[in-house]
């Protein structure tokens, strides 16, 4: 049912040589951590009650987590829609301090799993076509842009690498190179603003990927609703990436490339990639064309 790219995988080499110097990755290991808690409490984010405004995404509160146990990065986590009390950063990108509250409808992190191998190449003041990379959160919040673990996948990926294994930011005024588009999906641009997310370095890793060619659940491509329901009961095309690796025994998502379409489509009937799969017809939709799976 499902199709692969030239039905072989594809394979990342763990010796990089990048800016002038060589880097040789040894194999990653990880640790899992099964509801992992700060100050007593489960840690979680607003999601999807509050898609916009001054909190942290889920992706970015397993990052803050992991590298607060003095890891580098998050490999992969998973997630569950329920009321709760719980951690969360008080922040957008993971910066900023740890804070508790309670709520109903809230994205809890069940598991985190973390990099506790430091084998990734590291970029100071990443560049692209001469301009340090950013974003224009936290001024733009919703609209055609990439958040900052978008933007460092990509930069990663663009380096010739699997993904962003960690990275930092700062918030100041500045030109800067960004991508013009969402997921990081699109081509660099430049501009310049105040206020704005820098990325000031990016951890790359490598790993053997596998790649299927117009992925399919239950016999129809998979998709999101996106960019018809900017918000709402769905998941986002990287939420979708992921979970469709994962149902495929994969660890996670390294990439994926999207295309703007009507069709007929699978979908996760569920936010943050929980929930079932469904199967829908919309008009301009996001259609997932390529996903690329981390398998060890």
């Amino acid at each position: 049912m499902f199709r692969r790219s030239s039905g072989l995988p594809s394979f990342f080499v763990s010796l990089l040589f990048v800016v002038g110097f060589a880097s040789s990755a040894s194999a990653d290991t990880y640790q899992t951590y099964v509801t992992p808690t700060v100050n007593g409490y489960q840690i979680g984010t607003y999601l999807p009650n509050q898609p916009t405004g001054n909190f942290s995404s889920a992706a970015d509160t397993a990052r803050r987590f992991c590298q607060d146990q003095g890891h580098s990065g998050a490999q992969s986590f998973t997630t569950a829609i329920r009321g709760s009390a719980f951690s969360f950063i008080v922040g957008t990108n993971g910066v900023g301090n740890w804070g508790t509250t309670g709520n109903s409808n809230v994205t809890m992190l069940e598991t985190v799993t973390c990099f506790t191998s430091n084998s990734g190449v590291t970029y100071t003041t990443p560049a692209v076509n001469g301009y340090q990379i950013g974003t224009y959160l936290p001024n733009q919040p919703t609209g055609n842009f990439s958040s900052a673990a978008d933007t460092a996948r990509r930069f990663c990926q663009d380096q010739g690498h699997s993904g962003a294994q960690s990275f930092t930011t700062a918030i100041r005024g500045s030109a800067f190179s960004f991508i013009v588009g969402t997921n990081g999906v699109g081509n660099w641009g430049t501009t310049g603003n105040s206020n704005v997310t820098m990325l000031e370095t990016i951890t790359c890793f490598d790993a053997t990927v596998l790649t299927y060619t117009t992925p399919t659940v239950n016999g129809y491509q998979v998709g999101t609703v996106q960019p018809n329901f900017p918000s709402g009961n769905y998941s986002t095309p990287a939420a979708t990436a992921r979970r469709f690796c994962q149902d495929q025994g994969h660890i996670n998502v390294s990439s994926f490339t999207t295309a703007i379409r009507g069709s007929a489509y699978s979908f996760i009937v569920g936010t943050n990639g929980v929930g079932n799969w469904g199967t829908t017809g919309n008009s301009n939709v996001t259609m997932l064309e390529t996903v690329t799976c981390i398998t060890q």
